[in-house]
């Protein structure tokens, strides 16, 4: 089977972390996998390289409508079957390619929280797709809700997956001790909840007097440089905080802290940070405003709490840093929660069964 992948990405995130996994899990069942995206993407070029043969095709803008010859060249050398679509902003260009080579099978990914359009265009999208995946039940339900009746059969639930070959399980009997080590992994902006983080750092040091540090695994948006920069300064955590920095390899990471967190204001599509953590063993703690909800079953298998409250985040951190049995029990059922439910070889088992019936 040759899968063409259409990434529109400027920066790594989520998405492109998802077309990542799929590429490498499809190697080991004879997919053949090339990926389409912009020639100015030169990192995210580089590391895609590693699991499927990139193909640098103009795609901001107004280029990508000019770009017809290199993308029919393209699925005709190499026989694509199957075109992925992973960015709305492509879903209308590979809806006119589909209609241009009518034996391909088009799939359109959602990995946003945002619901059907119901204009002409949108309809006519629908339409035109083979199949809708969606990468959480919350995503899923709200595609549903929105979807012109006659296509609501094309919509499919299909988890997000990790890689688990790449992440190792610490000993889940595992016991903190200082210094408490703190970790947030991914976007560093503002609808992250970072400020509420650095400020929870502030509360266990100075209120339940506990020797911790915030471990941050990411880079900082140009957007939120000012703010990140002003609340480290303003709470007096400068000195607690390592990082920023851009980890190679994210097990090591995952190894070196002692509580994950993803304090998110906004609902996540999914969270694939958080299956890592879990998977590695590490107890997390997440907000409850979307998929982090379908991940984390609260209590049991992390904890979860309401966004922008800084003080319960700090209670929760500080209850499984002085509570050894809570803290390895969800350590333990974390880890279960995402091995039986949350891997690449789960996502691509259901995404064969999908495309074997397209």
């Amino acid at each position: 089977m040759n899968i063409l992948h259409i990434v529109y990405a400027k920066v790594w995130g989520g998405g492109e972390q998802c077309v990542y996994n799929f590429c490498k899990a499809g190697q080991g069942c004879g997919h053949q996998n090339f990926i389409a995206l912009d020639p100015l993407s030169t990192d995210i070029i580089r590391k895609f390289s590693e699991v499927a043969k990139v193909n640098p095709i103009a795609l901001r803008k107004m280029k990508k409508w000019v770009s017809w010859k290199p993308f029919l060249q393209l699925i005709d050398t190499e026989k694509i079957n199957i075109l992925v679509c992973h960015s709305g902003t492509m879903a209308g260009f590979c809806a006119v390619l589909k209609k241009l080579r009518p034996q391909l099978k088009l799939v359109i990914y959602r990995h946003n929280v945002t619901p059907n359009k119901k204009d002409p265009y949108h309809v006519w999208l629908q339409r035109q797709a083979d199949a809708f995946i969606c990468v959480s039940k919350m995503v899923y339900d709200l595609q549903i809700k929105t979807a012109c009746e006659s296509c609501k059969h094309k919509f499919h639930l299909i988890y997000n997956g990790i890689d688990i070959s790449n992440l190792t399980v610490r000993d889940l009997n595992y016991v903190p001790k200082p210094v408490f080590k703190i970790g947030y992994a991914g976007r560093i902006v503002a609808n992250k909840g970072i400020v509420d983080l650095i400020y929870a750092l502030k509360i266990l040091r100075e209120k339940y007097e506990l020797d911790c540090e915030l471990v941050l695994a990411g880079k900082v948006d140009g957007s939120f440089a000012k703010t990140y920069q002003s609340c480290t300064e303003k709470s007096g955590m400068e000195k607690f905080i390592k990082g920023p920095q851009f980890y190679t390899d994210m097990k090591l990471f995952y190894q070196n802290i002692d509580v994950f967190v993803l304090p998110t204001l906004v609902p996540e599509s999914f969270g694939l940070v958080l299956c890592e953590a879990m998977y590695s063993g590490v107890p997390s703690i997440s907000t409850n405003t979307g998929g982090q909800t379908e991940i984390i079953q609260d209590r049991v298998s992390g904890i979860l709490i309401a966004p922008s409250q800084t003080y319960a985040l700090a209670e929760q951190i500080a209850f499984l840093l002085q509570h050894a049995v809570a803290y390895q029990s969800i350590a333990r059922e974390g880890h279960e929660e995402v091995k039986t439910r949350f891997t690449t070889q789960i996502m691509i088992e259901k995404i064969n069964q999908l495309f074997s019936k397209l």
